[in-house]
């Protein structure tokens, strides 16, 4: 197939499948989500990393938890038997579309008053600046994770058991001015008028963790935002990426997130390559569409140049005009 903008499109969406899930496998590692709860989830701050890794992570669902409830799980029958425990258990509302979480897994918060139980949803966010705020989709994650919680989590009106979810959101190539930040959003009392008596546990159900990363990780005095920046660099040595996540970090890249990495690195530059290809395309189509305009070059002859019929030829020339109105 000749390089058309519709070939290459179709080529970059391929790889960029691809790397979205080599990227998900990469922080879908209980080393590096360990980092990430002590760093973007208040409850862990006071833990260490390694004891988060050893104690305080359950199984990660990776891409195939559906967030809208009408949508089933991908490879997953119905269990009727299957309730509380299981973090892929199905939902059910009214149709409302077809996606599906990036990671979801539970964490466990040791306590002196009995163990505490979170829900974190993890995602990997590759464009900026989307139609909408990300914490807004993130807010509507959160309450999909809370709603849902009910009937295996709690039933009837044990509403005191509903377990806390986080909805974290990884930007690895953020606007300027949000490079390098980490943003938390969540609920807070307001007293506007005496004393709630309310203890904050009872209304502390739900935070959206925004993070920005960086393209030189040494810009960034954040560890987290280093070490993510490290781990999804689409040009960065694999050599200097395992030097500085076992001297800085304490994680050994062992074989299999070694492949992962360089499955990543390799998709993110066949990407980077389309779309140079890309832009290269558009601008040869758009110097004959100029071409013809000036009466320099015959339609037939600029079409053929393209390697594209008369007709396909006038549709992209009308396609494009409308685009620059």
């Amino acid at each position: 197939m000749p390089d058309t903008a519709i070939a290459l499109s179709m080529e970059a969406a391929g790889k960029c499948a691809r790397y979205d899930a080599a990227a998900k496998r990469i922080l879908s590692f209980k080393a590096v989500i360990a980092w990430i709860l002590k760093k973007a989830c208040s409850e862990f701050r006071d833990y260490d990393v390694a004891y988060i890794m050893e104690n305080c992570i359950g199984g990660v669902s990776v891409s195939d938890k559906a967030v809208h409830q009408d949508q089933g799980n991908k490879n997953r029958g119905l269990d009727g038997d299957e309730s509380v425990e299981m973090m892929n258990s199905e939902s059910s509302s009214i149709n409302e579309g077809n996606m599906y979480y990036d990671l979801r897994f539970r964490a466990r918060v040791p306590g002196g008053d009995g163990d505490i139980f979170l829900i974190v949803n993890m995602e990997i966010q590759n464009q900026d600046n989307p139609k909408y705020a990300l914490v807004t989709r993130g807010i509507y994650y959160c309450a999909r994770m809370l709603s849902e919680q009910y009937g295996t989590v709690f039933k009837n009106m044990d509403y005191h058991k509903m377990q806390k979810v986080y909805s974290i959101w990884i930007c690895p190539k953020p606007e300027g001015r949000r490079e390098d930040t980490i943003i938390r959003y969540s609920l807070r009392g307001d007293e506007v008028r005496g004393n709630s008596f309310i203890h904050v546990s009872d209304y502390d159900k739900m935070e959206v963790v925004v993070i920005s990363l960086v393209e030189d990780y040494d810009s960034s005095e954040d560890p987290l935002v280093g070490l993510l920046s490290v781990l999804l660099s689409s040009s960065m040595a694999l050599e200097r990426r395992k030097e500085i996540l076992g001297s800085r970090y304490g994680i050994a890249m062992d074989k299999e997130l070694e492949e992962e990495v360089i499955e990543m690195c390799n998709l993110s530059k066949a990407v980077e390559d389309i779309g140079r290809r890309k832009g290269l395309r558009e601008g040869f189509l758009m110097s004959l569409f100029q071409l013809v305009d000036e009466g320099k070059i015959a339609v037939n002859v600029a079409a053929d140049t393209a390697k594209m019929t008369v007709e396909e030829f006038m549709e992209k020339k009308e396609s494009y005009k409308k685009e620059s109105l």
